[in-house]
């Protein structure tokens, strides 16, 4: 059997297209404790969690609230020789944006738009935080071994990041006062040059 070579290629072509515009991952899982202990908060909280805001879409209403981590553990003005210019922001430019929600809406989708420095191709940049260590209770995080996360999908673009949470939304006992209450997800940023707060993503949920 001949197949059209036209139409073997627009296929072809079809699915470039596609890979290169959007791709899926299962859900990663991060422990706060990678991200430093209590002692060394300093180093990597770079601004704490603001207060909750609500959002709303397609009929669905959540709360969210956001913190910004220096996953290297390297806050500006914490290094031995910090820029001045750079206060506020993460020596090596890495930082991680961090956002807990609460809602009880079925199957919501959580998209981050305008992500700056963002390579959605790399699926440890994505994903679900989780308290897994005692020597970190002040970081945002969802009090929740991973056997308990949801099968969560996330689909990725050049810019942007959708966590989509099938049934109704999970609701999860809080944990300190600072890692808050609510499944929080993570997204890491490459800020080249290092900007001190830089331009914040746009938060939609469906």
């Amino acid at each position: 059997m001949k197949t059209n070579p036209s139409t073997a290629e627009f296929a072809l072509v079809a699915l470039i297209v596609l890979s290169a515009t959007t791709l899926l991952f299962a859900v990663t899982i991060r422990g706060s404790s990678g991200n430093g202990e209590d002692s060394g908060a300093p180093h990597w909280l770079l601004l704490g969690r603001s207060k909750n805001l609500s959002l709303h879409g397609n009929g669905k209403t959540a709360t969210m609230r956001r913190e910004i981590v220096c996953p290297n553990q390297d806050v500006e003005n914490t290094q031995p020789a910090p820029v001045l210019t750079l206060s506020g922001s993460c020596d090596s430019g890495a930082t991680m944006l961090v956002y807990q929600f609460q809602s009880t809406a079925a199957n919501l989708a959580v998209t981050f738009k305008s992500l700056a420095g963002f390579d959605g191709t790399n699926a440890n940049n994505f994903g679900v935080m989780i308290c897994d260590s005692p020597n970190n209770t002040i970081e945002l995080c969802t009090n929740a071994p991973a056997s308990n996360i949801p099968n969560i999908t996330t689909t990725t673009t050049k810019g942007s990041v959708t966590f989509t949470v099938p049934g109704t939304f999970p609701s999860y006992s809080a944990g300190t006062a600072q890692q808050g209450q609510g499944l929080t997800f993570f997204v890491i940023i490459q800020e080249t040059p290092p900007l001190p707060l830089g331009m914040q993503p746009t938060v939609v949920i469906q």
